[in-house]
């Protein structure tokens, strides 16, 4: 396509997405989102949720305490922690919050109130958000939005797990999901506008998944035994999801396991028994800056594959998470740091997955009204068939959007987390956060922002990076073993490491190696049986020797000037970097440190 044949469809687009954009604006008018409903009210969980967008220190002690809150056990804990977190002076309480913490004792009267009223409202609000903290609850959840003509996907929270014992139970816990949602399923309306598309019944019940929850030792680095632990327990929730008629589809994570998650996928999606499968899907985050490579090589693999799948687009919900860890790793951030640039690439990824809509089906998960309509102009513009596309949006979020999407007779699933408040307080806590954060749209909306601010086209500034004029010295690079070159390094450096154990190390005095009397083994902690090499330990006469020649070369050393002995020391951290890999292995070998662990060791060193 020319480049005046791509503008001038741009253009169309543009023209497009502003009048669907603007349709579904006024669709939400008479309750812009669900804010404007909860700040009218007079309910405490309305109130916190409204200071919180009001004041930051505030958001900050109180999320921190929120996400406390379940490892609480008795209305005197909890009183004491709302003072210890809300009554610090650099937070500034609005009056009927400063008026519920003005006890003197967290086990008096009015310590007992507060503690039961803001417990009381952050279980309301986590109600919001979650969508049942069991299965039963869940169907009448599910039930209730199938009667506003909405679909579903269930999300078990909690699936950080540290044991085999939970990661089993997992499983047995999404099989049991799937096993009654389909039960329940089979006294349900059929809703055509949900459950077919194109003249193709599709299924009604979906859940979501994370490949960790599956193996409590998930790892890149150890990519093949996660693999092989993942693969085994996913074979045996599809192998159901087929018998049952549900629909599987697996979430994205953090940053570091979306190499490892997109290849294990693409293997085990290629096996014969699951080659045919079209009601599974995978999820893509526009925030990450590869996002539209992995998109593509996606469509690539699906092509090779010849029976489609769908990619769920969202925008990112650990871009906090992943911004402090490559600051504090010195790694380059993976995600765009500013919200225009995520749109931006979300609407580029949209337009790329529905010109492939033959091999890809799309799940267009956000709650910017614009987000949404750009794609449903694209899908309208291309005649994409209603089977290769639907809309998504999170429980408890973008209600008024998801029913104008609905009216205008456009499939929406609704992304639906379900389990204990304990491990879903952190789901809690990072919706809180989306929602009060400056550049969410819900909140712009909810301010009355012009309605051309809130539907203009997604524009990136580029902007040089600057670094911190003040920052004389940046500290060494720990390695990002989610990458796959990096780990095969270290796997190398490893081999090269292994073949020369066992051998002698004698100490070097003034510039000569000197045999000594007592040789000691160095064993490998993990393995005893090993020995790393062969130490030769000094006598007191070859100590002093040694220092004598120390203190001979010091006068020579002092008079070199600065800057060589500088260079000197730079040039020893520069063949450290070099032989980073060689390094971290041999000190995972002779004093047993994980290899993340060894290589921060290295890092230490150079800097």
């Amino acid at each position: 396509m020319t480049f005046m044949a791509l503008k001038t469809q741009n253009d169309n687009y543009e023209v497009k997405t502003q009048e669907i954009a603007q349709q579904i604006l006024a669709n939400t008018q008479e309750s812009r989102s669900f804010f404007a409903a909860l700040r009218d009210q007079m309910r405490w969980d309305a109130k916190l949720l409204g200071w919180t967008m009001g004041n930051p220190g505030l958001r900050v002690q109180l999320f921190r305490f929120i996400d406390t809150l379940p490892a609480l056990h008795s209305k005197v804990e909890i009183a004491s922690h709302l003072q210890e977190y809300l009554g610090d002076d650099s937070v500034e309480l609005p009056p009927a919050l400063k008026s519920l913490l003005n006890f003197a004792y967290p086990d008096s009267m009015p310590g007992q109130v507060a503690a039961t009223t803001v417990e009381t409202a952050v279980q309301t609000l986590a109600h919001k958000y979650i969508s049942g903290e069991n299965i039963q609850q869940v169907i009448k959840t599910v039930e209730r939005l199938r009667k506003e003509k909405m679909a579903f996907t269930i999300d078990l929270l909690g699936e950080a797990v540290i044991t085999e014992i939970e990661a089993q139970s997992y499983l047995e816990k999404y099989l049991e999901l799937m096993q009654q949602l389909v039960e329940a399923s089979k006294k349900w309306q059929h809703i055509p506008i949900i459950d077919e598309a194109d003249g193709e019944i599709l299924p009604k019940v979906q859940v979501s998944v994370k490949l960790t929850a599956f193996y409590s030792q998930f790892d890149p680095l150890n990519a093949e035994g996660s693999e092989a632990k993942v693969s085994e327990r996913i074979r045996i929730l599809l192998r159901r999801s087929r018998e049952l008629g549900a629909a599987v589809h697996f979430d994205m994570e953090q940053y570091a396991y979306k190499d490892i998650t997109l290849k294990i996928l693409k293997k085990l999606l290629l096996e014969e028994e699951f080659r045919q499968r079209t009601d599974i899907g995978i999820t893509i985050q526009a925030y990450l800056r590869d996002s539209k490579e992995d998109v593509q090589g996606v469509i690539d693999w699906l092509k090779q594959r010849g029976y489609p799948l769908t990619i769920r687009l969202v925008k990112g919900a650990y871009w906090d998470q992943e911004t402090i860890k490559a600051a504090q790793k010195h790694w380059d951030q993976p995600v765009y740091n500013d919200k225009v640039a995520t749109d931006a690439n979300f609407e580029a990824i949209t337009q790329l997955l529905l010109e492939n809509h033959q091999y890809v089906y799309s799940a267009l998960g956000s709650h910017n009204v614009r987000s949404q309509a750009r794609a449903i102009a694209i899908a309208e513009s291309l005649k994409v068939p209603r089977r290769c596309f639907e809309m998504q949006v999170l429980y408890g979020m973008g209600d008024k959007i998801a029913k104008a999407l609905v009216d205008k007779g456009y499939r929406v699933r609704v992304y639906c987390p379900y389990g204990d408040l304990l491990p879903g307080m952190a789901y809690l806590i990072r919706r809180l956060l989306e929602n009060t954060a400056n550049s969410s749209f819900l909140r712009q909306n909810l301010e009355n922002r012009p309605v051309a601010e809130l539907l203009a086209p997604p524009i990136v500034e580029e902007t040089p990076s600057q670094e911190n004029p003040t920052q004389d010295f940046i500290g060494a690079a720990d390695i990002d073993y989610a990458e796959e070159q990096k780990r095969e390094d270290s796997r190398l450096a490893f081999e090269q490491v292994r073949q020369q154990l066992g051998k002698t190390y004698l100490p070097l005095i003034n510039g000569e190696y000197v045999n000594t009397t007592t040789i000691i083994d160095s064993l490998n902690p993990s393995d005893f049986s090993q020995v790393v090499g062969k130490i030769g330990l000094i006598s007191v006469e070859q100590a002093e020797e040694a220092m004598k020649a120390a203190q001979a070369a010091f006068p020579h050393w002092q008079k070199t000037p600065v800057p060589q002995r500088a260079d000197i020391l730079r040039r020893a951290a520069n063949l450290m970097e070099i032989r980073r890999a060689e390094l971290a292995a041999w000190i995972v070998l002779e004093v047993g440190k994980p290899v993340k662990e060894a290589d921060a060791e290295v890092s230490e060193a150079i800097d």
